[in-house]
Formats: C-alpha cells, sequence, structure tokens
C-alpha cells in the first residue's frame, strides 16, 4: 500500500511539473519572443589624416575616453635628412597640423604610432560613438511575422554581468540576414534541405549612459509581444 502511495505521489509530481512547463512554455510563446542571437552595435568612425605627412604624436590609447574637437593626434610635413637624394627623415618633422574627433566616443583601435609616415585619408584611431548604440537581434523567420517596430524589449547584457535594460524594436529589415553574405547559401543540387533563415531586427536603447557597453557584445532579448 505504502508502494503504491509513493508511485502515485511520483506520478503526480511529474504531471503536475510537466503541466507548468508546458503552460510556462505557452505563457512565453504567446506574451513575447525571446532570443540569444543578439548583440550590441554603435556606429565605428575611422579618424583619418587629410593629408599625407609624419607622425608627430598620437595622444590617445585603446580604451580611452574622447571628447568632441578633441586633439588626438598631429600631423607634420617630413624633412628629408638629405635634401639632394630625399633619403630618410629627420626626427622631428616640422608643419604641424592638429588632427580632432568629429564626435564624442571611446578609442576602439590606435592604427599609427609617432614618427611613421601616413598617407593622405589613412586611418590614425577608430573610436565608437557610445551615444547611439543599438542591439541587433536575429529572429526566426517563422515568428517575424508576430514582431512591429514600438514593442518593448529587455535586453541582458553579458558584459555588464546580467544587468537588464530596457528599449523598444525600431525596425525589421526586410532581408534575411544571409542575403547580406559575401557568399550566400544557396543550393544547385536536387539534395535541398531547406534551412529556417534568421531577420535581423533592430533595437533602440532607453539609456546607455555612464555604461561600459562593448560593441559586438552578445546580449540576450525578450521582445513582448503582447
Amino acid at each position: 500500500m505504502q508502494r503504491k502511495l509513493i508511485i502515485l505521489i511520483v506520478v503526480i509530481v511529474i504531471v503536475a511539473g510537466g503541466a507548468a512547463y508546458g503552460i510556462n512554455a505557452w505563457l512565453r510563446g504567446s506574451h513575447y519572443i525571446d532570443t540569444d542571437n543578439a548583440n550590441i552595435g554603435a556606429p565605428l568612425i575611422s579618424i583619418s589624416s587629410l593629408s599625407a605627412g609624419q607622425v608627430i604624436s598620437v595622444n590617445v590609447g585603446i580604451g580611452d575616453r574622447v571628447e568632441k574637437q578633441q586633439t588626438i593626434a598631429e600631423i607634420g610635413t617630413p624633412r628629408y635628412s638629405d635634401s639632394g637624394a630625399h633619403q630618410g627623415f629627420s626626427g622631428i618633422p616640422g608643419s604641424g597640423a592638429a588632427v580632432q574627433v568629429p564626435v564624442s566616443g571611446y578609442v576602439a583601435a590606435v592604427w599609427t604610432y609617432p614618427g611613421a609616415i601616413i598617407g593622405a585619408g589613412s586611418p590614425i584611431i577608430t573610436l565608437f560613438d557610445d551615444s547611439k548604440m543599438w542591439v541587433t537581434a536575429n529572429i526566426n523567420e517563422n515568428i517575424i511575422k508576430d514582431i512591429r517596430p514600438g514593442q518593448a524589449v529587455d535586453v541582458t547584457v553579458d558584459c555588464l554581468g546580467g544587468v537588464v535594460l530596457t528599449g523598444k524594436v525600431e525596425g525589421i529589415s526586410p532581408a534575411t540576414a544571409s542575403s547580406f553574405s559575401l557568399l550566400p547559401s544557396g543550393s544547385s543540387s536536387a539534395s535541398f534541405i531547406k534551412v529556417a533563415q534568421v531577420v535581423p531586427v533592430r533595437i533602440t536603447l532607453d539609456n546607455t549612459t555612464g555604461l561600459s557597453l562593448v560593441p559586438g557584445g552578445s546580449v540576450e532579448v525578450k521582445i513582448h509581444t503582447k
């Protein structure tokens, strides 16, 4: 008798657990769409010299914060050590010109160093504008019909230790992610296998002031559909 009671209790627990899981899955599917196939985006801006010259100084390093119109480097006209043969350069170039940044942001990369000779348009640094950050979530094409601009979104950010930010759907790409590939997938044989595609969805974040978000970093998104 006791054994039957134990078996009955186990069965009840299993059934109750399955029912709870099913109800939770139904609520998730009917109230929001979530995915971890998402990452942070930001404008990456290459700061270059307008003319060829010799780098006198580079005043910033990777990770530094820079403000709009801040001087990040100085470029000068090379002075030849042998004016006749024009071979080799002196240690101190002349006619220095300051290179300033057009927007505020963080230095993502430094491409040159003092003493280097660069051409017109050669990148000096790359910075990202942290005032215009967004999230791109790749959503399965089978459920993209349930997503509309303006829907609220919860964004869990890995690089912030799981901090949850809020945002909203800004727009939905009119093409799948594979359409932007340099080598789009395709099949010319009879052994074609249908593969579900994903559609990029752009999400704006409500407030990123003071947050150390990393462009390209992974996030999880939950889009509220109801």
